[in-house]
């Protein structure tokens, strides 16, 4: 079969930070002459914020384990009910403009989930199905790559993402459980949940049509395996504590939605909009 070769790393379930450092790491390792990469793998329970997010936007009495993955995005719940995908290429290989990168990535999610019977589209930088979110995608470039993953959401935990994001009050995490399930969907709650090897050989099958590219099953190499070493310490620093959310007073749902919680005085004003417009408001 013709076309470039490109390299399908599988891991399997792994440790949160052993997920973020491979992708790191093997970006780092690359030169700008390498053959592409996707890695494929399922990750355990953790919280995960993006590069400029610290710890308020996490509830700290939360147990679940917090990774601060090295590309832009905002907090979401990873586990073993997502397949995570991370496509590396060299910049070269990619749209000029990191603006273009997603659209671009996420084109062969789209086929794969309409493969499937199911009507997924580009939203943003988010892919949604029937007017609610099922995945975000984070982006940033690592070495001489092009970095951009997201994941197959076959079930969302939402009452553990939502006892695990930082609420100012019982209400505000009340009405998170009611704004999270106007904003966000799950593949489960559409149709059947695929087989991983179905899902995995129809997805590298879409990428291989997308982009001209010929898949080989692969394993990082040594010199990789120190960058991914490197990384794994890098992300094992301790998060910031100071940073202001990236949502002031609240959190975002999607890109079109929020919830939002402040003080004056006295008085509390909570305010949830779901896709631009006003879904319900209060004061305390």
């Amino acid at each position: 079969m013709a076309g470039r070769a490109a390299r399908w790393i599988r891991l399997g379930v792994v440790e949160p930070l052993e997920l973020h450092a491979s992708y790191a790491g093997l970006a780092a390792a690359q030169a700008t002459d390498s053959a592409p990469i996707v890695l494929w793998a399922q990750a355990k329970a953790h919280l995960c914020l993006g590069q400029s997010q610290g710890l308020g936007e996490v509830e700290r009495a939360s147990a679940v384990p917090v990774v601060r993955r090295p590309l832009g995005g905002g907090l979401v719940w990873v586990d073993e009910n997502q397949y995570v995908f991370v496509l590396i290429a060299p910049r070269r290989d990619a749209p000029g403009r990191p603006a273009r990168w997603f659209s671009w990535a996420l084109a062969p999610v789209i086929a794969t989930y309409r493969q499937f019977g199911l009507q997924a589209y580009l939203n943003g930088n988010d892919i949604w199905l029937q007017g609610r979110k099922i995945a975000g995608a984070g982006a940033a470039s690592i070495g001489e790559c092009a970095v951009v993953a997201s994941s197959f959401l076959l079930r969302f935990p939402l009452e553990r993402f939502a006892d695990s994001v930082a609420s100012p009050s019982p209400e505000f995490r009340a009405w998170l459980r009611e704004g999270l399930a106007l904003a966000m969907t799950e593949w489960a709650a559409h149709g059947a949940l695929p087989a991983e090897r179905v899902l995995e050989d129809c997805f590298r099958g879409r990428l291989e049509a997308q982009y001209g590219w010929r898949f080989e099953n692969a394993w990082p190499s040594e010199a990789e395996l120190a960058a991914i070493g490197e990384a794994r310490a890098e992300l094992s620093e301790p998060i910031d504590d100071d940073l202001p959310r990236s949502v002031a007073g609240g959190v975002r749902l999607n890109a079109t939605s929020t919830l939002v919680e402040r003080r004056h005085g006295d008085r509390i004003e909570r305010v949830l909009t779901i896709d631009g417009d006003l879904r319900r408001e209060s004061e305390d």
